[in-house]
């Protein structure tokens, strides 16, 4: 908004001062955060000049900052109404529609603010989000390649063109993406939690765990990242390491299914079965009995008790939620199924 309004402003201070006067105090409580006192200011602008597409486009930020979809809605349509060559609003009402779920009406503002100004990668990267929502994996990554192309510096076009390669299978492309996000956002624990989990689907265990032993450093409270190594360090069977991780991820939210899950299967390579079951039942609870993650640790659930065909039932199951999964659970499959032929 900074380098719209300055620009703007410069046009406007040789109009109407009052006018003006509204808009740099809106724009001071804007950037404040009160975006009620903005609102006020820029509707008294509007009430001195019903004409001027600016003081509707602020207002209309101002109601998008704080939710108010509806009203920001309204406010880009009369911006565009009076100026419909503006980019910025078409790129706007974009987003606004993309938060009332309205995918194509956003696609069609996002085509229209690149038509108007082909080099936007705003424009692009926001087009790139949406197609991703609707499943159209291919077009994001195409909408995300002309962001980087525009701007190289744009962070978090390399984070989310990251993840859909991921989801694509392009584990090495990923981890190239998120490595060009980090070298922008070194203290980022989102994105070194993120590369952790490509490197961990590549089976780099040691290479997942140094990410996410970096991602707590850059937040001691992040309990996914806890959970993540502690799952790593089972797969090392590096049991206690995976226990104490799981704990302090419980400790930390101890709505998070996956942690006791985590923990469960830990206990269950240490020999307590009484607490893996305690653990895996508490995770298949939190995690919703029908659900692909719960489907794991019911299976736990099931081995642990011989009733080996389900397990092997549940954990086929679980297998269809990515390749990472499946590899990690093919083993346990394969173990329950040996079972089955013994007692044959």
């Amino acid at each position: 908004m900074n380098n719209i309004f300055l620009s703007l402003l410069v046009v406007l201070a040789m109009t109407n001062s009052a006018f003006c006067d509204y808009l740099v105090n809106g724009n001071a409580m804007y950037f404040k955060g009160d975006y009620d006192g903005a609102i006020v200011n820029f509707t008294k602008a509007i009430e001195l000049d019903q004409g001027n597409y600016t003081a509707y486009c602020f207002r209309a930020l101002a109601k998008q900052s704080k939710g108010d979809w509806d009203g920001a809605l309204a406010d880009y349509d009369k911006t565009i109404e009076l100026k419909p060559d503006y980019a910025l609003a078409y790129n706007n009402r974009g987003n606004v529609k993309h938060a009332k779920h309205d995918l194509s009406g956003a696609l069609a503002d996002f085509a229209k603010a690149i038509e108007l100004k082909p080099d936007y990668a705003d424009a692009y990267f926001n087009r790139g989000l949406t197609k991703k929502v609707q499943g159209d994996l291919d077009g994001a990554i195409a909408d995300y390649n002309k962001t980087l192309e525009l701007k190289p510096s744009f962070a978090d076009a390399y984070i989310n063109r990251g993840n859909i390669k991921k989801r694509k299978g392009d584990l090495e492309g990923s981890i190239e993406d998120y490595n060009k996000y980090i070298a922008l956002k070194s203290n980022d624990a989102l994105a070194y939690n993120g590369r952790g989990r490509v490197k961990e689907a590549k089976g780099d265990l040691d290479g997942a765990i140094a990410d996410f032993t970096k991602a707590i450093e850059q937040n001691r409270d992040y309990a996914l990242s806890y959970n993540n190594r502690g799952w790593c360090e089972f797969l090392k069977n590096d049991f206690d390491p995976a226990i104490s991780d799981a704990t302090r991820a419980i400790q930390l939210d101890s709505k998070y299914g996956f942690s006791y899950g985590t923990r469960g299967w830990s206990r269950y390579g240490k020999g307590d079965l009484a607490g893996a079951l305690e653990d895996c039942a508490k995770a298949v609870e939190l995690e919703g009995v029908n659900s692909l993650d719960a489907a794991g640790d019911q299976g736990m659930i099931d081995f642990i008790n011989n009733d080996y065909k389900r397990a092997v039932d549940s954990w086929q199951r679980a297998a269809q939620a990515d390749a990472s999964v499946q590899r990690e659970i093919q083993p346990w499959i394969e173990k329950a199924k040996a079972k089955l032929s013994a007692a044959k």
